[in-house]
């Protein structure tokens, strides 16, 4: 059996390390274009949502209509996700006519708020990794030998596909931010911006590996809540696709409550069918 606190230190040092690496080298690329980036952070945000709705149990789905109170559970959590970004949201992208106000408290104001773009993508993000934490360190507790290799499941392997996943999907995070903070004329930059984006999105996973080691749970809800973000990630994203896109110039575009209802039902009509043709 693996010690407590190698757990813990061992997923801590694989998941920040390459989260903080992949932080500051993408926010420095000022050599690609935007509109480059923001479509490799649109693909790597497919490739997040599929890869996680797997460990989210799709949601569900396969049960069709007799997973009985977990499935709704997993639904319910899932909409959660969707709820707090559109919260997020709300909080972070002003009116346009804020774009256009001369007034230096308001600008100054949401020039702060929308670094939430990209923290609550970090968030939310970071509760699927709160789930792996937790499966990580509840391996590790039952291994029979002190091998982290072991631990992983996967030997070396397993290590270094850790690495990349937690490199790589920081850079979906990292993409947004370049988007609406790193390279806005409008919003404020702080020193500080990318060590909270990294403890945000990373220091999930070794509070869920902190905890797992003792408690066993279903680590499906987590993933569920998280995959939510890859749609955010999308959504904004694809705006800065956009060669035209430039932060102070009335973008982004602020999406409406009823906007992420509509993102929630269109999802959960062919999640519906799904459930049909798995009933």
């Amino acid at each position: 059996m693996i010690d407590y606190a190698t757990a813990v230190l061992g997923i801590l040092v694989a998941t920040l390390i390459p989260i903080f690496i992949s932080l500051y080298i993408v926010t420095n690329l000022k050599f690609i274009k935007l509109q480059y980036l923001a479509m490799a952070g649109i693909g790597l945000a497919f490739w997040f949502f599929y890869d996680t709705m797997g460990n989210a149990a799709a949601i569900g789905v396969d049960d069709g209509f007799g997973g009985g109170l977990p499935h709704v559970g997993v639904v319910i959590v899932f909409l959660a996700g969707i709820t707090a970004l559109a919260i997020i949201d709300r909080a972070a992208v002003p009116e346009t006519s804020v774009y256009e106000t001369s007034d230096p408290k308001t600008v100054s104001k949401y020039s702060k708020l929308i670094f939430l773009i990209p923290a609550g993508t970090a968030f939310v993000m970071g509760l699927h990794g709160f789930g792996e934490g937790w499966d990580f360190s509840s391996a590790a507790s039952g291994v029979q030998t002190g091998s982290l290799l072991d631990a992983f499941g996967g030997g070396m392997s397993a290590i270094v596909s850790y690495l990349l996943h937690k490199t790589l999907e920081a850079v979906i995070i990292a993409v947004v931010y370049v988007a609406f903070v790193g390279r806005s004329s409008f919003a404020a930059k702080k020193i500080w911006h990318l060590p909270v984006l990294a403890i945000l999105f990373g220091m999930q996973s070794v509070l869920g590996a902190a905890t797992g080691y003792y408690v066993s749970f279903d680590t499906t809800y987590f993933y569920a809540f998280g995959v939510t973000s890859a749609f955010y990630a999308t959504i904004r994203l694809a705006e800065a696709v956009n060669p035209n896109f430039m932060i102070g110039k009335g973008n982004p575009i602020r999406i409406s409550t009823a906007g992420f209802i509509a993102l929630a039902i269109g999802f959960l009509l062919l999640y519906s069918a799904a459930l049909f043709h798995n009933g």
